[in-house]
């Protein structure tokens, strides 16, 4: 029989897999139903909107109530979002999809992780959080191609109601009967936000965030300025996602006996392909870059989760988790503004590029220093 632990490690690469189902069909959704380039933008980004706002409720309610039913409940938001998508016939439909669809991220992806901590043998917290970023990880490569494939073959809105109903089977899954643990409240709650080693993984994952969408979103644009079609970003993000699912699992176990280790160690990586990129925008030795980039996440992600939640209370897991997880929506706000500024001021693509790799140091001597002079033994 299927251990809880893994069930739950299922549900969540199929939630995310079907989730990236969606994502790369919505601009081209779009613009079936005439929406305008901002529209269709703001659409796009909609789903950060509720999100990052429930995000923090969301992490509470799965302290004070039940992880499990969260879950659920977030599961259940997904399924809407995707029958709202299969009937939608204008650009404001396919907005309500996307809010949605946040819902359901703030209600599910807190309490997946927290979930992980909970039921983690006694000092293998790292490598169960390792399992479950690898999940995450193989949804996001997989779930692109797979929407890709069932667009080609029975159309947008035919996928996105084969999708509403795939995602209702992962109930199963998720529901279970909870381990006892000690209840969050609002003061014990807040009082993780203060706790060293959350802080120093927040703002490091902040950091990287900023620097890591920005530099996507410019790219991304600078290569097409350029001449290169699509393929080559594709490539690109392919490469470093399928790269970062290499070393998740060992960097887990790692950090089980140092996260603050792998956290910074993780960083460098990334600040020195961040470096290579802005140094040279050519396709092949981008390719080359991408692999160097994906390797740093796949030691960072896992450090970074367990030192912000190794140390946290049982009854904040859930609030902590929530909060941690808002630093990508922060980085998604933030950073295409940051660098899109540079640009604008600079008229130069790749000075802008220079930001990534010294966001990405910074980041990792915000966990350094601190390490290195005993504050997160």
């Amino acid at each position: 029989m299927i251990s809880q632990v893994w069930r739950v490690n299922l549900a969540t690469m199929l939630f995310f897999t079907l989730i990236q189902v969606v994502v790369p069909l919505i601009p081209r959704y779009a613009l079936t139903v005439s929406a305008s380039p901002f529209l269709i933008g703001l659409a796009v980004s909609s789903i950060s909107l509720t999100a990052i706002f429930l995000r923090p409720v969301s992490g509470f309610l799965s302290d004070t109530w039940f992880r499990s039913k969260l879950m659920v409940t977030g599961l259940a938001f997904g399924s809407a979002a995707y029958i709202v998508l299969y009937l939608s016939t204008d650009i404001y439909q396919i907005m309500l999809g996307r809010l949605l669809e946040g819902v359901a991220v703030a209600l599910f992806v807190p309490s997946s992780i927290a979930s992980a901590v909970d039921q983690a043998p006694a000092g293998k917290v790292g490598e169960t959080l390792g399992w479950r970023s690898l999940m995450i990880g193989l949804g996001f490569t997989a779930g692109p191609a797979l929407g890709g494939l069932l667009a080609e073959a029975f159309g947008y809105t035919a996928t996105f109601g084969m999708t509403s109903v795939m995602i209702i089977f992962l109930i199963p899954l998720v529901v279970y009967k909870e381990p006892k643990r000690e209840k969050g409240s609002f003061s014990v709650s807040i009082k993780g936000l203060a706790e060293r080693h959350f802080v120093v993984a927040f703002v490091s994952y902040v950091f990287y965030a900023v620097a890591w969408m920005g530099l996507l979103t410019f790219l991304s644009t600078y290569l097409k300025i350029l001449g290169y079609g699509d393929l080559q970003i594709g490539l690109f993000v392919s490469i470093q996602a399928v790269s970062s699912l290499v070393l998740r699992i060992f960097a887990g176990r790692a950090a089980d006996r140092n996260p603050a280790l792998m956290t910074y160690l993780g960083l460098f990586m990334i600040s020195f392909a961040f470096l290579l990129i802005s140094l040279n925008q050519e396709p092949v030795k981008l390719y080359f870059d991408a692999l160097i980039f994906g390797l740093g996440l796949g030691v960072f992600v896992p450090g970074s989760q367990t030192l912000a939640l190794a140390h946290a209370h049982a009854g904040s897991r859930g609030f902590l988790s929530s909060i941690y997880t808002m630093g990508m929506d922060i980085g998604n706000m933030v950073g295409p503004m940051i660098f899109g500024a540079v640009i604008q001021a600079s008229g130069s693509y790749p000075k802008s590029f220079l930001i990534a790799p010294v966001l990405t140091f910074i980041a990792a001597l915000v966990v350094l220093v601190p390490e290195r002079i005993g504050r997160l033994t």
